[in-house]
């Protein structure tokens, strides 16, 4: 071969390289725009997706914002604690909840609230629970919790228009056989039967097993012991002293320890004191004092401390406790306050 075919086939060699190189970088080019494509159109369905979630987030919360803010009638609204709620939904066909929500949430008192009087003692078992709370203007667990603290029969059309003398033969057959078969040979309803039993603190009979017999001693500490004390002691379980107790009409000791610490006087501070303050002269923890106030519609003091220039002065120079002591706030107010302002704690030297 000549000299010229040779540098012939050399210059082809190099155009070849150079093609090939420039063929692959083409498709390099091509398959990086073709996977920026691809991440612009994820992107931007993902951020589709972000914007309806948030806008699905903002109407949930104008949607619960409208529902706490439930919109009543002015009447409704101007009798709330005037009338009772049962009656103010009935003339304005509402429902209860409806308007025992919105009374709760202005802490406007109830109707008659706490406040049983003789005659509204008196219709306790005259008539079924329901008419009386109705008549009363309290919920009908209120009322039907007041009669068995009172120790009254529930009300039966049976017992009061036909009240039946039990027989000593009657009486021993109440919790050995069932109330429907009590019912069958005395000849009566099975819940009277069973208002009888419940009444004289007997247990219902259960098939397989034998009820138990109380002792004297037993439920002589009903009402006087914690209940869990008494099942412990007896080894009896605890929903059972608890069903015993409560069919005879005795109120819990820790419930009646809770009621009778809140005294007139202890009454009194709310409202005027802090709940902090009210907690830490009675001993009453803060969330019950806070919980009692509220349920009684009994506003808090609102009266909001403000930092002097000769109180601000003070901070790190004197021990936070002497401070809070001497202004009458709490010593976390003093604290957030000097490290808000970035002052270091009092040291002594």
């Amino acid at each position: 071969m000549t000299k010229k075919a040779v540098k012939k086939k050399a210059v082809k060699k190099k155009t070849a390289k150079k093609a090939t190189k420039k063929t692959v970088k083409k498709k390099k080019s091509v398959k990086k725009k073709k996977t920026a494509t691809k991440r612009a159109k994820a992107a931007t369905r993902g951020g589709k997706k972000a914007t309806k979630k948030t806008a699905v987030k903002r109407s949930a919360k104008k949607t619960s914002r409208a529902a706490g803010k439930t919109s009543l009638p002015r009447a409704v609204s101007a009798a709330l604690g005037k009338k009772s709620d049962q009656e103010l939904a009935d003339a304005h066909g509402l429902p209860v909840a409806t308007v025992r929500a919105e009374r709760q949430r202005r802490g406007i008192k109830p109707l008659h609230w706490n406040n049983w009087t003789d005659k509204a003692d008196a219709l306790l078992g005259t008539m079924p629970d329901a008419e009386v709370a109705k008549k009363v203007g309290l919920t009908v667990n209120a009322v039907s919790a007041r009669r068995r603290r009172n120790g009254i029969e529930s009300y039966t059309p049976s017992t009061k228009l036909n009240p039946h003398n039990w027989t000593a033969k009657e009486l021993k057959w109440l919790g050995k056989l069932s109330d429907v078969e009590v019912a069958r040979r005395v000849g009566l309803d099975s819940s009277t039967v069973g208002a009888k039993r419940t009444s004289l603190g007997i247990a219902p009979h259960r098939k397989g097993r034998q009820s138990r017999a109380w002792s004297k001693k037993e439920l002589s500490l009903l009402g006087k012991v914690p209940d869990t004390q008494i099942a412990k002691k007896f080894g009896i379980p605890r929903r059972k002293v608890i069903a015993m107790r409560q069919s005879l009409g005795i109120q819990s000791p820790v419930v009646a320890a809770n009621e009778a610490r809140w005294t007139p006087k202890v009454v009194a501070m709310l409202g005027k004191l802090s709940d902090t303050e009210v907690s830490k002269r009675t001993g009453i923890s803060v969330a019950s004092v806070r919980g009692y106030r509220v349920r009684h519609g009994i506003p808090s003091r609102t009266t909001q401390f403000r930092w002097t220039d000769e109180a601000v002065s003070r901070l790190g120079q004197e021990p936070d406790a002497d401070i809070a002591e001497s202004l009458g706030i709490d010593v976390v107010k003093v604290a957030s306050k000097r490290q808000y302002l970035k002052i270091p704690a009092y040291r002594e030297a």
